[in-house]
């Protein structure tokens, strides 16, 4: 046997290196990296697919909403390729992040899948859709998006020829189709109806004043050209076509806040407010009367001025000069914001044109040169405008220290337009205006200004005794807020927020156009052309209804020569009211002066006398003394005039339950229309009564639904839709002679006592402005 010796050997081989930890934490990583789309097989990569898209829809969607100023071409390639890019980067990221998690899913389309649920929130959060609404309505969408992925994967796998696959794709949408339209989903809320529609229909004796249809174009031939600074980088029409040059205006002692990015957009700051206006003037020499029109805050890229030409030309056509005015650049952008203190600088802008076109006027070879009539000058605004216009006619309460201005003591406003305005404080103050004419036209249906502000400043509006105005206020049950301008379209809000808009019940934009035009053109031939024919329209909307399309209007009117028996602002007990009335109710539930309310539940900045009864028969009466009289005494052709708002929506949704005219009303009772008798008796004891409907009937209020889908009407925007109606005042004018007999003539100085008996019920009503009007 032999012993077998081992021998280590003189030199041992090396070991081969271990790796470093961080060439081993690479080569996990690039594994991880390479397999972090191996779950998704081929269904998930077309689910990613039709996911992305949806994304690319959502991005179009909210770039509309939000334009460069480039154009919408360009803003829609420039952002859905940054979308693009970003949803690969996602893609990418965070599928390896999910990987390294060890998620046991298809990762790049989760990945995908959650950029996309992550981009639509925030689209619709920024539209004020809320935190729950926008993550719900994201998660839907992205999830329609990925199901339709795997529906067209499954129909691809299908061994099906290319036309059994086109069947089967157009059989799926047209099931589709079909549950949307026999569900009736989305749908608008359910609104109170009654058994029979109030039907409105022309007094024959108001037919009778064949009056011509103001609408119609007259008889005057126009020019149209502009004036404006004539560096206008984005419209030639203020830029290098301008035919008369305007100087800018510095605006710095107001706007202390204006964002670089507007400076390089407008090539201006506010040191150097430009002057733009659009012109459309009468041939002829003149002097004529002067109409100025501006629009109210719309994104600032998509230019507004251009809008109300359908009114310049009407109005140039009658006699009358209209001039647009540009204030774009003080206007709300997604990129640059909104300059501070924009409100009084729309305001003050207006009457920086007033002095520009004085100037114009003055200088031998300007278009303008003694051929505008200063002392006949309207002021037309629309929303944000609406409320400048007001401040403009009152200029003294912001303005009053301004030395710029002082000018304007040569120019006098006789009459203000506010169509749709607003009505916020400015410097805790808001116009009070006296001696000025005022007409001020709301759509129930505006999703913007929801509220009938005009109503308020149409309380603030007073005149002297011996003045010759009047004031007005038109409400539209089916109108909305852009459709007023001819270049906003008919969504009230930009997208996404507003394609959940309905607009199933809107008036069409021509006809909504068609209303004012009516009353833009008969306002200022009545208060600057002195055709007072046309103050019939104001007093009874039932004079134009031939010129108007077929919705429901209510209308508010006061002159200047009316005779105050009972308005309830400055009272606080609802028995004795001004020195000489005393009032008394029977049958009543409440009765109790009040402020009205706007949709909100805010004050209306007015009071009225606040009625409720649940049996017919109630009664409210005013007992008058002679001195109560006096102001009307040489009216021998006088009417008895009060101004009544239906609440019949404080009476449903009652003992602790819900409101009932919301969102999901459906069988919803309503009370019967009130039904009054108005009955004077003479200081001799005679009585006579007139049956309202036999003047005038009441309508019903205007119930609306905003939303496309009905639940959101309760939860987009504060509970800013929650309600569906507002109330609003109708003035009713009862002529004397209506109380009169062929023996006797019943004139204001006769009475002694005024009823209104309700012989319907149960109701809930609001009276004001009770008194006499010549």
């Amino acid at each position: 046997m032999m012993d077998l010796i081992l021998h280590e050997p003189e030199h041992q081989a090396p070991l081969p290196p271990q790796p470093r930890k961080w060439e081993r934490l690479k080569s996990y990583i690039g594994k991880k990296f390479a397999l972090r789309n191996n779950r998704d097989h081929y269904i998930w990569r077309v689910a990613t697919g039709s996911t992305a898209l949806f994304g690319s829809i959502a991005m179009a969607t909210a770039v509309l909403g939000m334009p460069t100023g480039l154009g919408t071409s360009i803003d829609l390639i420039i952002f859905l390729l940054v979308n693009l890019a970003a949803t690969s980067a996602a893609a990418i990221i965070v599928s390896f992040l999910f990987n390294l998690l060890f998620l046991p899913l298809p990762r790049r389309f989760m990945a995908v899948f959650v950029y996309t649920a992550i981009e639509s929130y925030f689209i619709l959060y920024y539209a004020e859709l809320g935190e729950l609404l926008s993550a719900i309505v994201a998660l839907t969408f992205t999830s329609i998006g990925a199901l339709a992925g795997v529906l067209m994967a499954f129909l691809m796998k299908l061994q099906l020829k290319p036309k059994g696959r086109v069947i089967v794709a157009v059989g799926a949408a047209v099931a589709v189709v079909a549950i949307f339209a026999t569900t009736y989903w989305p749908a608008d809320a359910a609104l109170p109806q009654r058994e029979m529609e109030f039907v409105q229909q022309t007094d024959e004796s108001l037919a009778d004043l064949a009056l011509p249809n103001p609408s119609k174009q007259g008889d005057l031939a126009y020019e149209a050209f502009s004036y404006g600074s004539g560096q206008d980088k984005h419209r030639n029409l203020f830029g290098k076509d301008v035919n008369v040059q305007s100087a800018a205006v510095d605006a710095s002692a107001y706007i202390t806040k204006w964002s670089g990015l507007k400076t390089r957009f407008w090539g201006f700051d506010e040191h150097e407010l430009p002057l733009n206006g659009r012109v459309w003037m009468p041939e002829g020499e003149g002097p004529f009367p002067i109409a100025l029109m501006v629009h109210g805050n719309h994104l600032m890229e998509d230019f507004s001025d251009g809008g109300y030409g359908y009114l310049g030309e009407l109005l140039a056509s009658k006699g009358i000069i209209a001039v647009s005015i540009d204030e774009n650049f003080l206007n709300y952008s997604v990129w640059s914001g909104i300059p501070n203190n924009d409100m009084k600088v729309r305001a003050w802008i207006l009457l920086k044109h007033l002095q520009q076109i004085k100037q114009f006027g003055e200088t031998q070879g300007n278009p303008f040169f003694a051929r505008v009539d200063l002392e006949k000058v309207a002021l037309i605004g629309h929303s944000r405008g609406g409320q400048a216009v007001a401040m403009a006619a009152d200029s003294e309460r912001w303005f009053k220290d301004d030395q710029s201005l002082d000018s304007l003591d040569q120019i006098t406003i006789e009459s203000v337009i506010a169509i749709a305005p607003t009505d916020k404080q400015v410097d805790d103050k808001s116009a009070n205006l006296s001696d000025v004419n005022y007409l001020t036209l709301q759509g129930a249906r505006d999703a913007d200004v929801n509220n009938f502000y005009g109503d308020r400043q149409f309380s603030r509006t007073t005149f002297e005794e011996q003045a010759n105005q009047f004031k007005a206020a038109l409400y539209i049950a089916d109108a909305n807020h852009s459709q007023f301008n001819s270049d906003w379209g008919r969504m009230d809000e930009r997208p996404p927020g507003g394609l959940f808009l309905s607009r199933k019940q809107l008036l069409k934009a021509e006809e909504q156009r068609q209303i004012s035009k009516v009353y833009v053109s008969a306002f200022l031939q009545a208060t600057l052309l002195g055709d007072t024919s046309y103050k019939s329209l104001f007093k009874d909307y039932r004079v134009g209804l031939a010129w108007l399309p077929q919705t429901l209007y209510t209308n508010r009117y006061e002159e200047a020569q009316f005779t105050e028996i009972a308005r309830y602002d400055n009272e606080t007990r609802k028995t004795s009211l001004k020195e000489g009335v005393k009032a008394t109710a029977t049958g009543m539930k409440e009765w109790q002066i009040a402020s009205a309310e706007d949709r909100d539940g805010k004050n209306k900045g007015t009071k009225g006398i606040e009625l409720e009864w649940h049996e017919a028969g109630a009664e409210y009466e005013l007992e008058l003394s002679p001195e109560t009289t006096l102001g009307a005494e040489g009216m021998t052709e006088s009417s008895l005039v009060f101004s009544m708002a239906n609440l019949e929506r404080d009476l449903l949704g009652t003992d602790g339950e819900q409101n009932a005219v919301n969102s999901t009303s459906v069988d919803v009772e309503l009370p019967p229309l009130p039904v009054l008798q108005i009955e004077v008796t003479t200081i001799d004891g005679e009585s006579r009564e007139v049956e309202l409907a036999d003047v005038m009937p009441v309508a019903p209020p205007a119930y609306t639904s905003f939303m496309t889908f009905a639940w959101l009407e309760e939860r987009i925007k504060d509970e800013k839709y929650k309600e569906a109606t507002e109330p609003v005042f109708q003035t009713y004018v009862l002529p004397m002679e209506q109380f009169s007999s062929s023996e006797s003539l019943i004139t204001p100085k006769d009475i002694s006592r005024i009823k209104f008996r309700f012989v319907s019920g149960p109701g809930k009503v609001m009276l004001d402005d009770i008194g006499f009007m010549p």
